[in-house]
């Protein structure tokens, strides 16, 4: 599961999952992260930022328990294909966002992929 799984589950209560301790894919702070963008869900986030060390198993009990059943847009949630390369097509032509997102639209993935070809530097990433 990735933590956009665990998030979901979490807010519409769908399952309790006992096997969170042994879990390796539950990752705290992205779980917290994906909950911040709801107005409802952010005052207990906060609240949990305040103890880092908490166990895993913790942490999901407290967020099962005191978030409220409710059906969440997932549109924040995860990043949309749209903007992914809307930073590289603002360096390679210089534009503003707006262009940017405009510039995006008429490109296809060929030209999209010759433009990080030209914009590639070198160098171990």
């Amino acid at each position: 599961m990735n933590p956009f799984d665990y998030a979901h589950d979490l807010v519409t209560k769908q399952s309790y999952d006992e096997e969170i301790p042994e879990r390796k894919d539950y990752k705290q702070f992205l779980i917290n992260r994906t909950l911040s963008y709801d107005n409802e869900c952010i005052h207990h986030v906060n609240y949990l930022n305040r103890y880092p060390d908490i166990s895993d198993k913790l942490h999901y009990d407290f967020i099962h328990k005191s978030v409220k059943k409710k059906k969440r847009s997932k549109k924040y949630w995860v990043k949309s294909k749209k903007y992914e390369n809307l930073e590289l097509i603002k360096s390679y032509y210089n534009y503003s966002n707006q262009k940017a997102l405009s510039v995006l639209s008429v490109l296809s993935d060929k030209d999209i992929i010759n433009i990080k070809d030209r914009m590639f530097k070198g160098g171990l990433s």
